[in-house]
């Protein structure tokens, strides 16, 4: 038979280090692997654009076209897109950039015009890029609620080298960690003017952020540099 410990006792105890403190995770949905590097029977893309590579990582291609000045450049062949719609979610990943790369996550967007019927988390090489490309904004860096405020954190670790991604959405509020830390915990609410964020500064959506769909598609971006993505987890909520 158990022992049985009355709540008031154990609070007690465990003031006093008699008794360990318990943690159990609450109760909830479980996760659907979307991409555990074997297919991507789940995903929607142009074809050739995206493909498992030898170590099992999902990695978009590209194509080498010419630009005005006449020069070859490698040119991004359009993003992927999970076949289902989500509203409230928790998606996880694993994902990896190369030097000087630009890439994202959208998510609750539309295919067509997901910049602005969407959202994005941000992902950057932030030195290399502002290298190639100038300087960018916070809000326009790695791990932001992209374009509408400054990230709480950078905890990215160093090109080449592959870090966790977790995005929560419940409602109006959408919160990210990388690497275990918060980069953004927003309410969209919070941004009812189009083309203006709560800071005062300006974002280049022709809809008011609050006004954003609540429910769409998730997809990672081929902004026309390799990035590589693995472990691909999703909660409905």
């Amino acid at each position: 038979m158990k022992n049985l410990i009355f709540p008031a006792l154990a609070s007690l105890l465990l003031i006093t280090g008699c008794v360990e403190e318990q943690v159990t995770e609450t109760s909830g949905p479980e996760a659907t692997i979307l991409f555990d590097g074997s297919s991507l029977d789940a995903w929607d893309f142009p074809e050739g654009s995206w493909r498992i590579d030898e170590e099992g990582a999902l990695t978009c291609n590209m194509e080498e076209v010419e630009g005005k000045d006449g020069k070859k450049k490698l040119k991004g062949m359009g993003d992927i897109w999970l076949k289902e719609e989500y509203g409230d979610f928790e998606l996880s990943l694993s994902y990896k950039l190369s030097e000087g790369a630009n890439s994202g996550v959208f998510y609750r967007a539309e295919k067509e015009n997901h910049v602005n019927n969407g959202f994005e988390v941000q992902l950057m090489d932030n030195e290399g890029f502002q290298k190639t490309h100038g300087k960018k904004e916070l809000r326009k860096q790695n791990g932001t609620f992209y374009d509408a405020a400054d990230p709480l954190a950078d905890p990215a670790n160093p090109v080449g080298e592959w870090d966790t991604l977790t995005l929560k959405a419940v409602g109006p509020n959408i919160v990210c960690h990388i690497n275990g830390v918060k980069t953004f915990d927003v309410d969209v609410n919070d941004w009812p003017e189009v083309g203006k964020n709560p800071d005062g500064s300006t974002n280049k959506f022709k809809v008011a952020i609050k006004d954003k769909p609540r429910s769409g598609y998730i997809g990672l971006q081929n902004h026309g540099q390799y990035v590589w993505f693995k472990d691909v987890k999703m909660k409905r909520l």
